[in-house]
């Protein structure tokens, strides 16, 4: 009888344990989610400064952000479904030592020419985002997966509003250059929780 006690007690608790811990790892994945995602977004609000340090007309300086979405809309299509048959980890961990590079490369550019390469790398590795969704679903048994998968997509959709205000909030206090390095800082973070 006894036993049978200590047994619905010990349930509730580690239930519980696993809940808050799967929120916990949940709560992460979103982070990692939006700060993905946000990369491809947080060079927008500096874009007049962009133009004016390159001399850049108005037609010219928009093809910054539109092959950047080109470019993440390229990774949504060819570099999201290899973590279907890719260690996911290992696929997370590359892209983002790649988009580190690419931001690097973008916060270091001599001209507007190399400026789009690097954004349209940006783009393309900024899919990472995407890639935390799918582990939250491995991750939350079949009651908590919706929660779960809803808690990510919600962090990653904060990344993509959230960005932009950042974005602008950094270069008009330290200049467009300086939102690229503290991104690449940013997904070194990242890396460090995957």
């Amino acid at each position: 009888m006894t036993t049978e006690i200590q047994a619905s007690v010990q349930m509730p608790l580690l239930a519980s344990s696993i809940s808050s811990r799967l929120n916990g790892a949940v709560w992460l994945l979103a982070l990692c989610a939006g700060l993905g995602v946000a990369n491809v977004y947080y060079l927008q609000p500096g874009l007049s400064l962009v133009q004016t340090e390159f001399g850049a007309s108005p037609e010219q300086i928009g093809w910054v952000p539109t092959l950047t979405q080109i470019g993440y809309a390229m990774g949504m299509l060819l570099l999201a479904p290899l973590g279907d048959v890719l260690p996911r980890r290992r696929l997370i961990l590359a892209k983002a030592v790649l988009l580190v590079i690419a931001l690097v490369a973008a916060g270091c550019s001599p001209g507007l020419g190399w400026l789009v390469i690097a954004s349209i790398a940006v783009g393309l590795l900024g899919s990472v985002g995407q890639d935390f969704v799918p582990i939250a679903a491995q991750l939350a048994s079949d009651e908590q997966r919706g929660h779960a998968i809803g808690s990510v997509t919600t962090g990653l959709l904060s990344g993509i509003l959230l960005s932009r205000a950042l974005g602008g909030w950094v270069a008009e206090s330290l200049g467009w250059r300086a939102m690229q390095f503290v991104a690449a800082g940013l997904i070194l973070g990242v890396m460090m929780i995957v």
